[in-house]
């Protein structure tokens, strides 16, 4: 589900996916059920690391991502039923997207990545009952 990491701290392979917790409350949950990611301010001038300290996210042109599902999971049922996941394979956007993946300092250990700008097209999955997510069709 996470990423596993060698004593170098490199990935010991690279990710297959990125994932985003998104909880029932959250203010954009309607588009994220049609599988759309919009940041709080896609011309924002909010960086990567004040992104990260948290309470940013109405300025921000990031979303925040992470390859642990586990994680993710954890943040879609932080207010309760509802929430979901949403899911892109990791990797580079093709030529002439207007979105991008950016680094982000993980000061809380989530194996955090962020997305700069709105993308379309992510998988949604459900938040089951006993917390296990499956695809939404």
């Amino acid at each position: 589900m996470g990423v596993s990491f060698d004593d170098q701290g490199r990935p010991s392979e690279p990710p297959q996916f990125v994932y985003r917790g998104v909880h029932a409350q959250h203010p954009m949950i309607g588009r994220a059920r049609q599988g759309d990611v919009v940041p709080g301010d896609e011309n924002g001038a909010v960086m990567p690391h004040v992104h990260n300290r948290g309470g940013a996210s109405a300025i921000s042109p990031f979303t925040s991502w992470t390859h642990d599902l586990r994680i993710a999971q954890s943040y879609a049922i932080s207010a309760g039923e509802g929430g979901l996941v949403l899911r892109f394979p990791a990797g580079a956007p093709p030529a002439g997207e207007r979105w991008s993946w950016e680094w982000s300092p993980d000061v809380y250990g989530e194996q955090e990545v962020l997305l700069r700008g709105a993308r379309g097209g992510a998988t949604v999955l459900m938040i089951e009952s006993q917390g296990d997510v499956a695809v939404n069709t």
